[in-house]
């Protein structure tokens, strides 16, 4: 996915990092992933799984992974032809990296609320934050994106690309990207200690074993990213990496899509469960109320039937002894 041969133009030699490869045995990763956050996204919503706070956050990061996915895998199915068709995909990319690391470190943080007041109920006094800082300022800094030759199209490469020059600062591919990761990666390192601490106070207090699935939400951030983000910034300053390295710590970062899904889906997977239960209690207690409904009105229809039955014999009986008399 590295162009290892350098590119000469006014600008000076540059390296061309291929963000969009247009076969697909480059984006199999992306696929896993893809497909993985889908489904996860698709029984969130068929289920109504988003009404509690982390629930939603696990809605949101899917729906983060698969805009990133798919503006991936648009190339396969429309190929790129000019750089204002890279910069469309690149706002969709740019916004789903962003928003998907930032909602990995929230994932910290909500571990740590959760810790501290020992319920899930403090998290939606911070949805509206979370909200702002992993949906709004992600959209925002997508759009700005087509303001710059962040991405690019290339006529070797054929797809959209990133330009790298040697011994110079990449202030787009810093400012759109690897800033934001680094910081969601500090960020999630910091709330995860926090958390840690926290969970070492409890001094063996029970605590919901959900809690502790939290736990491993930033790991896969940072497991996924960090290795790509070092590199990148290695490259800046003069490395040359070998591209079977990059191409491993790329496809790395597409995996993370895959790995939350993961293990967002055994939360998920309880949801649905719950869910169901709900469903199949609900449909015996209507089975229950329409078998007492209609046992009272058999009882009913059996009382009034006997009641005619008495008020005839005993018209009956009248009228007997009435011809008797007469």
């Amino acid at each position: 996915m590295l162009d290892t041969s350098l590119n000469l133009q006014d600008e000076g030699p540059y390296r061309e990092i291929v963000y969009y490869p247009l076969k697909l045995e480059s984006q199999i990763t992306v696929l896993l992933s893809a497909i993985a956050t889908t489904i996860i996204v698709l029984l969130s919503l068929s289920f109504k799984l988003y009404k509690q706070p982390t629930s939603l956050m696990v809605l949101a990061i899917n729906i983060a992974h698969i805009l990133f996915s798919y503006s991936k895998l648009s190339v396969l199915i429309y190929q790129p032809h000019s750089d204002s068709h890279c910069k469309i995909i690149g706002i969709f990319s740019t916004f789903g990296v962003e928003s998907a690391a930032i909602w990995g470190a929230l994932f910290a943080h909500a571990f740590y609320i959760i810790l501290k007041y020992h319920s899930e109920i403090y998290l939606s006094r911070t949805m509206k934050y979370y909200l702002l800082v992993a949906v709004l300022i992600p959209a925002l800094i997508g759009g700005s994106t087509y303001l710059t030759k962040n991405l690019v199209y290339s006529e070797i490469q054929g797809t959209c690309v990133h330009r790298v020059y040697p011994d110079r600062f990449d202030l787009t591919g810093n400012l759109f990207f690897r800033f934001p990761v680094i910081v969601a990666c500090l960020a999630s390192v910091v709330w995860y200690k926090m958390a840690i601490t926290k969970l070492s106070a409890l001094k063996g207090k029970q605590t919901s074993s959900e809690v502790y699935i939290f736990m491993i939400y930033p790991g896969i951030m940072v497991f996924c990213w960090g290795p790509h983000v070092v590199l990148q910034t290695a490259i800046q300053f003069g490395l040359s990496p070998s591209g079977t390295l990059t191409d491993a710590f790329i496809n790395l970062t597409y995996l993370q899509g895959f790995f939350d899904a993961l293990v967002y889906g055994k939360r998920v997977g309880a949801e649905i469960k719950k869910s169901v239960k709900k469903c199949f209690e609900k449909e015996l207690l209507k089975e229950e109320n329409i078998s007492i409904v209609s046992q009272t009105l058999l009882d009913n229809n059996f009382r009034a039937s006997s009641a005619i039955t008495y008020s005839s014999y005993l018209i009956t009986e009248q009228a007997s002894d009435l011809n008797k008399t007469l």
